[in-house]
């Protein structure tokens, strides 16, 4: 397509009435906004697997697209994705619910669920903040469960609940990088039969204690989970839900046809289909697993001062006792070239950073660069 040679100005409305239009904390809430400074040679800032694909399964998936008729719609509800998961995990076909990406189908599930409650919606905090900004973006009242001073759930600090309500965890937790105990969740699901519980797991193939079995046992959890992670898929954007049949059945009506299209298709295919991608996960995992604790025992050792919190997922969260000094080891890095996740704006992350467990060599170069920052 040629560009035009012409330009227009696009007349600005009226925004006194077509604010009307838009719920008051939709027009008064922030737009979820990442950094994209210049001069970034490591990038340790948003929880990606460091590891690509191998070339082989790259130009299988290229030749599949390649084959595929563009001038057609992809499969409107994906169900040869939903069957590879079905084989992965071990859950039936009618208890899954793909999209593209797991953001998707956190606003699916807050529209078509947390609207109509008849309790309260309850959401961990912090966690991931696409919850909070989206319960506030469609107008829906919330209150969260605190996490103690050491980033821990606390039952004590769970707010009172009423049959009807809703409550968001994520375990791991991003960006605390801890988890509520399967144990714990169960009691929950036992004590409050009830009450729907969400459960991110974007990062549990990480963890050894995934809540995967609990589905047979209870009708009101659901689950979310993610590709981008462990299967170093983030560039795919491919996310799924589980949970009862009729639980899904419904929120599948909320889940807009063709939402994943021919790429994403015949990558998910690789995924499910090529036995090098499942040795390809279990490298990444114990990867990224060994360079963390290795990560780990470095800070804990070297940056006195700085509460290092163990992790059970891809990346580590570091508090400083001075929001001053936060920023200043921030900086540093960013003048480094290394970028990672400040995230002490954040509700009860004052002085706190998340650093993405890279490769050794990023990692060394993180490590030298925070060190050489807490020295100054």
């Amino acid at each position: 397509m040629q560009p035009t040679d012409k330009s227009m100005t696009v007349k600005d409305a009226d925004w006194s009435w077509l604010s009307s239009y838009f719920t008051p904390t939709l027009v008064a809430a922030r737009a979820y906004k990442l950094d994209a400074p210049v001069g970034i040679t490591i990038k340790l800032d948003q929880n990606e697997s460091p590891w690509d694909w191998p070339d082989a399964i790259k130009d299988r998936i290229l030749a599949k697209v390649k084959d595929a008729d563009w001038n057609r719609y992809p499969d409107p509800m994906a169900q040869g994705v939903t069957a590879g998961l079905s084989k992965y995990l071990g859950v039936p076909k009618e208890n899954i619910l793909t999209s593209s990406g797991s953001n998707h189908l956190i606003t699916v599930i807050l529209e078509g669920l947390a609207k109509q409650l008849t309790g309260k919606l309850v959401i961990t905090r912090p966690s991931f903040p696409l919850f909070e900004s989206h319960a506030q973006y469609l107008g829906i009242p919330y209150e969260t469960w605190d996490l103690d001073e050491t980033f821990q759930y606390a039952m004590a600090k769970l707010p009172k609940l009423s049959d009807g309500s809703m409550v968001i965890i994520a375990s791991p937790n991003n960006p605390t990088g801890t988890s509520l105990p399967k144990k714990d969740l169960r009691d929950l699901l036992s004590t409050y039969p009830k009450v729907l519980f969400l459960a991110d797991e974007a990062y549990y193939e990480f963890d050894d204690d995934p809540y995967t079995d609990l589905l047979s046992e209870f009708g009101n959890l659901l689950i979310l989970r993610t590709l981008s992670k462990t299967m170093g898929a983030a560039g795919v954007r491919l996310g799924y839900a589980l949970g009862s049949k009729d639980l899904i059945g419904h929120l599948g009506k909320l889940r807009v046809p063709f939402l994943l299209n021919h790429f994403t298709l015949a990558a998910a295919e690789a995924i499910f289909e090529h036995p090098e991608m499942g040795k390809f996960m279990e490298r990444n995992v114990q990867n990224a697993r060994s360079e963390r604790n290795r990560m780990f025992e470095t800070l804990v050792t070297k940056l006195k001062g700085v509460e290092v919190f163990n992790s059970k997922a891809n990346f580590l969260l570091l508090r400083w006792p001075m929001q001053d000094s936060c920023q200043a080891a921030y900086e540093s890095l960013m003048k480094a070239g290394i970028q990672v996740r400040n995230i002490s704006a954040g509700p009860g992350l004052k002085g706190c950073l998340r650093v993405t467990i890279g490769l050794p060599e990023e990692n060394d170069a993180f490590v030298k660069a925070i060190v050489a920052s807490h020295r100054l």
